[in-house]
């Protein structure tokens, strides 16, 4: 856990004796010393022994305001949360009247807060950008995969044209956006593509996945009949493996799609809100962010398909808060987009037609590439 500098200070001149629990980093000024199980040396019984001991104010930014996400647009403060956390995961898939603005008073804000509005435009444009991104992404009418494709499609017009036109176009290209969606190109091999890339992520990220992470992983593997190699970072799959998909896919399609489709929507306006979409996210570009929530997208639905399978004996909200919640705190929390780039634009989901292709439903192919 990272230690903001400010926090630093306050154990120097208030509780020197917690400067024996930090230590330097490359990511950060500052993080907590980990025990050898890999967890930060205060974590106590399951709890902080600094919060504890000395309250909340001995916290640094990073565990006070976990999981709340704090960002800036001009003079607007703006608080979401993270799904990583298994209570938010829960609260944002499976309640109701959600993503709403509310004006709220808070006691402490981060000590370094990043401001997103971007040269040239005001807040009030800013914000409505935002929230026209949070808009589409509740329409009630269409399926998540199809809002994506709806706002990936706008998102791509905007990224066209000089920002100080985003204010009057993004409404238009909204509105207007299921025209220039393009035809799906299939790709047979993209369930089995997705797993192997989370495998390879993993693996690039140098941090053994949470037993949690690794159970969702596991179940992926059986319901889809493949074998991840860790070690050599391959994936194993034949026809037994494509076979095994089109089941899945047709339980699903008989029995859980409908169920799950709201929250995959609440879980798409979920990332509009963590990225303040479209000013933020994991990317260097509007189009590597739109890529990158597309791909998290098709891997979630992965996952719940195949978790849903192999646990037929717990509810299916279980299952899926259960999902969603653990493979968000690893794609959450990557540090940076350029080595997924990779990866995506091997597999061709960074072209528009391609990332059609990979959020279909994959029903008349026949044969797969062992």
């Amino acid at each position: 856990m990272q230690v903001d500098e400010a926090t630093r200070k306050r154990y120097e001149d208030e509780a020197p004796e917690l400067l024996d629990f930090i230590e330097a980093a490359q990511e950060s000024p500052w993080i907590m010393r980990k025990n050898s199980a890999g967890f930060c040396v205060k974590l106590e019984d399951g709890l902080c022994g600094i919060h504890k001991k000395y309250g909340d104010r001995f916290l640094g930014d990073a565990c006070h305001f976990y999981p709340r996400v704090t960002r800036a647009l001009g003079s607007q403060i703006m608080m979401t949360a993270s799904m990583s956390c298994p209570e938010i995961a829960r609260i944002a898939l499976l309640e109701d009247a959600l993503f709403q603005m509310n004006d709220a008073q808070v006691d402490r804000l981060p000590s370094v807060l990043k401001n997103y509005l971007p040269d040239g435009m005001s807040e009030n444009d800013a914000f409505m950008i935002h929230q026209a991104f949070l808009s589409a992404a509740a329409d009630g009418a269409s399926s998540a995969e199809h809002l994506f494709l709806r706002i990936a499609s706008a998102s791509r017009s905007l990224e066209r044209i000089d920002m100080k036109s985003w204010p009057a176009m993004t409404p238009y290209y909204l509105q207007h956006a299921d025209e220039r969606i393009p035809t799906p190109e299939k790709n047979i091999n993209d369930p089995f593509n997705l797993l192997h890339a989370l495998c390879g992520l993993i693996v690039a990220s140098h941090k053994p996945p949470s037993a949690r992470l690794r159970a969702v992983i596991d179940a992926m593997e059986m319901a889809l009949s493949v074998r991840l190699d860790w070690d050599k970072v391959q994936i194993h799959a034949d026809e037994k493996s494509l076979h095994s998909y089109h089941q899945l896919r047709e339980e699903w399609n008989n029995k859980n799609a409908s169920l799950v489709a709201p929250m995959l929507q609440r879980w798409l306006q979920m990332q509009m809100s963590l990225a303040l979409f479209p000013f933020n996210g994991l990317g260097k570009t509007l189009s590597e962010r739109i890529t990158m929530i597309g791909v998290r997208l098709a891997i979630i639905r992965l996952a719940i398909l195949c978790n849903c399978s192999m646990h037929k004996e717990e509810s299916l909200q279980t299952v899926v808060v259960r999902v969603v919640q653990s493979v968000s705190r690893f794609l959450d929390h990557l540090g940076s987009s350029e080595f997924s780039m990779e990866i995506f634009t091997e597999t061709g989901w960074v072209r528009e037609s391609r990332m059609c292709g990979l959020l279909e439903n994959e029903k008349n192919n026949k044969k797969i590439n062992s």
